[in-house]
C-alpha cells in the first residue's frame, strides 16, 4: 500500500513539474495618432507566449470612424475602417527592462465611406476599400514591473488592395515600403 502511494505521489509530482509555468499573456491598446479631429486610429491586441520569448499576437484595429449630418448642406456622410491581424513575434532582452521584438504579421482590412446628398435624383456615392497586407513588426517594449509596460512599434510591409465606388470599375493597387506610422502601446501583462 505504501508503495502505491509513493508511486502515485511520484507520478503526480512529475506531471506537475512537466507542465511548468503557465504561458505569459499580454493585452493592450496601441495608438497611431492622437488628435481631436475624428481621424484617430487605434488597435487592441492580445499576445500569448507559445514558447520562451516567442508570442502569438492577435490585433483588431480601427480608424477614421465618423458620422456627419449637415442640415445646411443637406447631406449625410458616414465613413469607417477596421481590420484584423495575426502574427508571431520573437523577443530579445536588451537589458532587464527593455526588449526588442520582431516578426511577421498578416492583416486584412475593410473600409467604407458613404455620402447621401438627400436630394431628389442626386448621385449618392458609396466607396469601399479592401486590403491585405504582409508586414514585419519591429518594436521595443519597456516593462515598468511584472504587470505594466509600454511599447513602440512600426510594421513595414507589402500590401494589395481593391478600391472602388458604386458605378465605377474597381482599381487594384499595391504598396510596399517602410510605414512611417509608429504606434505607442499600453500593455497589461498577466
Amino acid at each position: 500500500m505504501l508503495a502505491l502511494f509513493l508511486a502515485l505521489g511520484l507520478f503526480t509530482t512529475n506531471q506537475a513539474l512537466a507542465q511548468g509555468a503557465p504561458p505569459r499573456r499580454e493585452v493592450g491598446l496601441q495608438f497611431n495618432s492622437i488628435n481631436f479631429n475624428g481621424s484617430n486610429a487605434f488597435s487592441a491586441f492580445y499576445k500569448k507566449e507559445t514558447k520562451e520569448n516567442v508570442y502569438r499576437r492577435f490585433r483588431v484595429f480601427y480608424g477614421n470612424l465618423g458620422l456627419d449630418f449637415k442640415t445646411f448642406g443637406n447631406y449625410t456622410a458616414f465613413n469607417g475602417a477596421g481590420g484584423i491581424a495575426i502574427g508571431r513575434e520573437k523577443r530579445k532582452a536588451l537589458d532587464s527592462k527593455l526588449a526588442f521584438y520582431q516578426g511577421p504579421e498578416i492583416s486584412a482590412s475593410f473600409g467604407v465611406a458613404h455620402v447621401d446628398l438627400n436630394v431628389v435624383n442626386a448621385a449618392n456615392v458609396t466607396r469601399y476599400d479592401v486590403n491585405a497586407r504582409l508586414g514585419w513588426v519591429l518594436g521595443l517594449q519597456h516593462s515598468f514591473n511584472d504587470r505594466w509596460a509600454i511599447n513602440l512599434e512600426t510594421i513595414p510591409g507589402f500590401g494589395v488592395g481593391v478600391a472602388g465606388s458604386n458605378g465605377s470599375n474597381p482599381e487594384v493597387r499595391t504598396s510596399v515600403g517602410f510605414n512611417s506610422n509608429v504606434s505607442i502601446g499600453i500593455v497589461r501583462k498577466f
